[in-house]
């Protein structure tokens, strides 16, 4: 092999077995009987045609015409060359790739020269039907699908064979793909376990004599599902969107090719095994080290893809009636406060609520939606809606994903939205679905502010599990809300986020638009006195954009107690960065009977309507008496008595004791202290 391309990360691996795939070339076997291959793969290319613009170039996409040209210089020093992908070309795309169905994509890869690949959980996003007569007609080569029962059109096997040397390749799709894709998209189908099914197509090939070699293309993670047996010799995954460094024969190319895996074999062919073999996994970086230039064929397609995205960006999604925009500081423009409320991004977690409910098939699979505000980059007016305003909004690229968070988890997440009161951004909001709404109090201590959170109406329960959509940067740990460790369950669907958006624009009946709030503050619920007048001070009654809807009065209802007040639209200087715009001074006669946990009802005239539970400091008195006089008279009255009977009852001993917790209470609720339990009465 020549040592004049030693780019990249290179590994050097003995084994006794190896890989060999269908060759891009003819050539005649050596004298010494050995014949040197090399095998590339890249996987979930998701329609990246284009390269990155980011200045670590190491961790961009190539672009497909750069990974066409990569291909071709290490294929140099090779009697043959095969190249294959895990799966997921195509399906959950990037903009220029989605907005033409992806036809981009399978004519890029037909004019890369992919010789084999693995079916992917994208693959199936329209459906079988789609594999079957637009996907599979489509592609120059073969996908394959070993542990999908019910394909028959998808092939378990391909078999190559070049100068004596039978290879064949076994594919396999990921078995969390009805997780992925809506049920109807794959009706009939079942998706058995990867290695099964890899591991006992690999052991047919090789007693039937069909190959000599088998390599396993895995649209799966190829650390967490790596126990293959004897008859594999080489094995790439996919799936995961982690790279995997080429460890006992096994490696995973990453994303959107950002990398390239090449593993370079010499297989001494009248001994029929392996003589060496050489890893290498190359980025963009090397590209450009390399210096080289685009593969015209596949850059011409790039290219006309570009143009036809102009052209079709422009088209209409949809059309909306309300302007949405994003937060504003005191005389600042949209988007100069991420830690305001704003309805653009409560639209968005809406979106992506609704949205992936939608992809899932339907139904309330999803309980809740979030959204974070710096992900948020331009306001959206009312009107025609394109998909390049679409991407506009959300330029970020992110997957909208779906995972399991307990209510604790929510909570905290609520919580951090406060941050460091000396950063330039002491809050970063989160938006929240149409079926959550919250209170907080603004001067609580950091981490105690959130009181209680409701979805569809009923408090959540810290105990608790919930579904919950947002952007994978989110369920990462990005902006420090939500801490990865408690992420369970999470399921990367690849649901890319404005595709996301425009289908949920797309929906009858949507957007939706959130004319009041989601989140208020307020104090002076925590201590309320029965029979007496409290004071709660409220803010966060207005968005903070000159546009979105401004309440001018706000009302406040406990039980048959109800108190208006006008809202307070002035801002300060200290507003920035916060959330507190719309303030409120609410002065309520405190009903005699009002209950520990009872609801406090606070709606204003814009359609905010948010429900926060009391906390009752005393028993309920005659209006202007004080809850302490009031206890203590109740008290005196029948004290005495209660407690001649549980002397009484002391005395019965062993009857007493079992209901001694029940009298305890009781007396709890007159305002008294109740003895002590004694020991249970042991027999002698």
């Amino acid at each position: 092999m020549s040592p004049y391309r030693r780019f990249g990360r290179l590994l050097a691996i003995s084994t006794a077995t190896t890989v060999a795939v269908a060759s891009t070339g003819v050539a005649v076997a050596q004298e010494n009987q050995t014949v040197s291959f090399s095998i590339t793969n890249f996987t979930d290319l998701h329609g990246y045609l284009e390269p990155g613009e980011g200045d670590d170039k190491a961790g961009e996409p190539m672009g497909v015409a750069n990974l066409a040209a990569l291909m071709d210089h290490l294929g140099q020093d090779n009697d043959h060359q095969i190249r294959t992908t895990s799966g997921d070309n195509v399906g959950g795309s990037a903009p220029i790739s989605a907005i033409q169905d992806d036809e981009p994509t399978i004519e890029a890869t037909n004019a890369m020269g992919i010789d084999v690949s693995a079916g992917g959980n994208h693959e199936f996003d329209k459906g079988y039907d789609d594999v079957v007569n637009r996907i599979i007609p489509n592609s120059d080569y073969p996908i394959l699908g070993a542990n999908v029962e019910g394909a028959d059109e998808l092939a378990p096997s391909a078999v190559e064979e070049f100068d004596g040397v039978k290879v064949g390749f076994v594919g396999t799709v990921t078995d969390k793909t009805p997780n992925k894709v809506s049920p109807s998209a794959i009706e009939g189908l079942t998706f058995t376990d990867p290695v099964t099914a890899a591991n006992a197509e690999a052991e047919r090939l090789k007693t039937s004599g069909e190959a000599d070699i088998v390599v396993v293309l895995q649209h799966e993670d190829i650390v967490s599902h790596s126990g293959f047996n004897e008859h594999v010799d080489a094995a790439f995954g996919g799936d995961s969107h982690v790279l995997h460094d080429p460890e006992d024969n096994r490696a995973q190319a990453y994303e959107y090719g950002k990398n390239l895996i090449e593993v370079e074999f010499t297989y001494d062919v009248t001994a029929g095994e392996i003589t060496e073999t050489e890893w290498g996994v190359y980025d963009y970086a090397d590209v450009i080290e390399l210096g080289l230039a685009p593969e015209p064929t596949v850059q011409a397609i790039v290219d006309e893809a570009a143009e036809q995205f102009e052209i079709l960006g422009q088209e209409v999604v949809a059309t909306i009636e309300n302007d949405y925009f994003r937060g504003s500081n005191p005389n600042g423009a949209p988007g100069t406060n991420r830690g305001v409320e704003s309805t653009l991004n409560n639209m968005l977690a809406n979106s992506n609520c609704i949205a992936m409910n939608e992809f899932l098939g339907g139904g309330d699979q999803i309980d809740l939606g979030l959204m974070n505000a710096g992900g948020v980059r331009a306001d959206l007016a009312a009107g025609d809606v394109t998909f390049e305003d679409v991407i506009t909004v959300q330029p970020f690229g992110n997957n909208l994903a779906y995972a399991t968070l307990s209510g604790q988890a929510i909570l905290d997440a609520l919580e951090s939205q406060w941050k460091d009161p000396q950063e330039s951004r002491p809050r970063l909001s989160l938006g929240v679905s149409d079926n959550v709404f919250y209170s907080y109090d603004p001067t609580a201590e950091q981490g105690e502010r959130i009181n209680t959170v409701y979805i569809d109406g009923e408090p959540l329960d810290p105990n608790a599990d919930y579904t919950v959509a947002t952007a994978t940067f989110l369920f990462e740990g990005g902006d420090d809300h939500i801490k990865p460790e408690e992420v369970r369950d999470l399921t990367d669907v690849g649901f890319l986020d404005s595709q996301a958006f425009a289908d949920y624009l797309a929906l009858e009946g949507h957007p939706t638009y959130r004319s009041g709030q989601g989140e208020i503050g307020i104090t002076g619920h925590e201590e309320l006195v029965p029979g007496e007048t409290a004071t709660l001070e409220l803010s966060s009654l207005n968005y903070s954009s000159e546009g979105e809807p401004q309440a001018q009065e706000v009302t406040v209802t406990l039980g048959d107690a109800t108190a208006t007040a006008e809202i307070d639209n002035t801002t300060t200087a200290e507003d920035a960065g916060y959330g507190e715009n719309g303030r409120a001074t609410v002065e309520i006669d405190v009903p005699a009977d009002v209950q520990d946990g009872q609801e406090l009802r606070i709606t204003t005239d814009a359609g905010t309507e948010i429900l926060v539970p009391v906390k009752v400091a005393g028993e309920p008195g005659t209006p202007g008496q004080s809850s302490a006089a009031g206890s203590a008279n109740g008290l005196s009255a029948g004290s005495s008595q209660f407690l001649t009977i549980a002397t009484v009852l002391a005395v019965l001993g062993g009857v007493a004791w079992f209901v001694w917790p029940v009298l305890s209470e009781i007396a709890s609720r007159f305002g008294f202290s109740f003895p002590q339990q004694p020991a249970l009465p042991m027999s002698s």
